[in-house]
Parts: structure tokens; sequence; C-alpha cells
């Protein structure tokens, strides 16, 4: 088994699936819950792994953080995360991204761990179509900053996270390449595909298909 990370990964899994039709963090994508695979990623490199979601129902597949803001969006699972974090850092990922190599998560994980200490605050990353906030690490004293910018007003999550930047600690920022932490140079198409959502039962079709043509 791999070396652990302290870091407490969790599974953004507090959507409503209004376009799947269907619970999404429980739909299987080639035999297994999205949320099942989602956490088996985090559990290969994460000292901690929950599920951050007012989703009791998800219990018996990882503990569950539930939020305590309503029609918040992801960021309010953000900030639930950070508190509940049993680690310096927390890392985040979207339940309906099958596709995404855990191998790049870890990898990431790494270098933003021994960026860290430079006094960075927050990462996300960036695939071909810009900004992945939903993918992001997050320094768990940052969860006043989260807190205070939600209370501001800002859902979005990239603003969110941009807003963390301040003159005092924990303020660094930044986006990091996908890129940089695949095992080989990924295709535009490749990476398209890895963060693909599914968010539509054709979607949940492409996707399988993908997989089962890159086997």
């Amino acid at each position: 088994m791999s070396e652990k990370l302290p870091v407490h990964g969790f599974v953004l899994a507090g959507g409503k699936s209004s376009r799947m039709g269907a619970d999404k963090a429980l739909l299987e994508f080639r035999g297994r819950p999205l949320v099942e695979i989602a956490l088996e990623k985090l559990r290969e490199f994460c000292m901690e792994v929950s599920i951050a979601g007012n989703r009791d129902d998800l219990g018996g597949f990882a503990p569950v953080v539930r939020e305590e803001r309503v029609d918040c969006g992801p960021a309010a699972g953000i900030e639930a995360g950070l508190k509940a974090s049993q680690q310096e850092w927390a890392m985040f990922v979207p339940v309906d991204v099958p596709l995404v190599p855990g191998e790049l998560l870890r990898r990431w994980a790494e270098d933003v761990i021994a960026l860290g200490g430079n006094g960075m605050g927050a990462s996300f990353l960036l695939s071909n179509a810009g900004r992945e906030p939903a993918f992001c690490m997050v320094r768990r004293g940052c969860v006043a900053k989260v807190g205070a910018m939600i209370d501001s007003g800002l859902r979005r999550l990239d603003d969110v996270l941009l807003s963390i930047d301040g003159n005092e600690g924990d303020s660094w920022v930044e986006a990091r390449s996908l890129a940089k932490y695949a095992a080989h140079k990924p295709s535009e198409l490749a990476v398209e595909r890895w963060f693909l959502n599914v968010n539509t039962p054709e979607d949940l079709s492409v996707v399988e298909a993908w997989a089962e043509a890159s086997e």
C-alpha cells in the first residue's frame, strides 16, 4: 500500500442531481457507485477520508460531514470539510468525475504539501477548459476566510478560493496545471475525458465507453 500523506480527503456529494434524474453519488459506473470510486482514489494516499454533504444515506461508504449552510453549492462543502479536517490539508474532489487518475491526485497533493512550507493556503487544478475549482486543496487554517467569503455573498467556488488570498498568513493561492502531475504527457482529449462531469445519462454512457476503449 502507498504511503499516506497528511491530507484529509473529502468527496463533494451535496449536489441535487437534477439533470441526471437519479442520485449521482449512488449511480453505478461500470458496476460500482460513483461515490465508492471517488473514495477509493482518496484512500490510496489520504490519512483520512470523508464525504462532504448532507447525505446520511452515504454513511456506509465513509464518515459524512454535514454542511451547515443551505443552497450555497460546493462552497458549503468546502467550509464543512475544513471545519472537520483531521489534517493540516484538506483535498476536495467531486463525486461525479470517475475518470480522473488517482495517481495524478497524489502527485498534486505531494507538490502542494511541499509548497505549503512557503505559505501556500490553497490550490486548485487547471485543465484544458480552464479552472477546475471543485478539485482543490485548502489548508485547514483558511476555514475562517472561506466562511467570511461565503458570508459576503460569494457562491462560485473559484471566487471563494481566489478570495482566500490576503496580506496575512495562509494567503498564497495557486492554480496548478494537471499536466504536471500526469504519469505521461496527456493529450487534450485525454484531459477532457478525465474531467467530464457525469451530469446526464448521456454523459454516463460516454464516460463508460471511453473507459472501455482505454483498456
